[in-house]
């Protein structure tokens, strides 16, 4: 059985490219088809968070101004990664940040990847309106108590992953 990291982001916007940061970096443990350590980390941005985005994520100003950069942040993570296989829903824009990122502070990007979102679209028996985290959720009675949240976000991701996993 392979050990897997689940990863979410929030960030301050959609684009890395025009300066956007990323804000909450989270994940949650399998191991063994077992759901492990759930953890989240605020990072503090460059710039000051909009205020559209802290109405999502309920992430202020306030609660980043202690907290460490990407700088710090990154590499820490980059490390604890290693060459365990990243899961994320819709893990093309979580990529596009990590490994913006990444490449700005000289660390190797993440290319062992899979991407729940993509695996609904194998499920034959998902007959859920989209394939956002939330629909999914909400179709296979999944708990998400905390949406728009990493460690909330990587919990439920996990749980999805774990339960479409043999459809695929």
């Amino acid at each position: 059985m392979k050990e897997y990291v689940v990863v979410d982001l929030e960030t301050t916007g959609l684009d890395p490219y025009k300066g956007c940061e990323i804000i909450e970096i989270g994940i949650t443990e399998i191991n063994q088809d077992k759901i492990g350590r759930n953890y989240s980390r605020l990072i503090k941005p460059k710039n000051r968070i909009p205020y559209f985005i802290t109405e999502i994520t309920n992430i202020s100003d306030d609660m980043v101004e202690n907290e460490e950069g990407i700088e710090k942040v990154l590499p820490r993570f980059r490390q604890y990664l290693g060459d365990k296989t990243m899961i994320a829903h819709n893990a093309k824009f979580d990529l596009k940040f990590l490994n913006y990122y990444l490449e700005s502070l000289n660390l190797e990007p993440i290319t062992n990847y899979i991407c729940t979102l993509e695996m609904l679209k194998q499920v034959k028996s998902y007959k859920g309106k989209n394939k956002k985290l939330e629909t999914a959720c909400s179709y296979y009675n999944i708990e998400n108590k905390n949406a728009h949240r990493a460690d909330s976000d990587t919990l439920a991701t996990a749980k999805l992953f774990l339960t479409i996993k043999d459809e695929v």
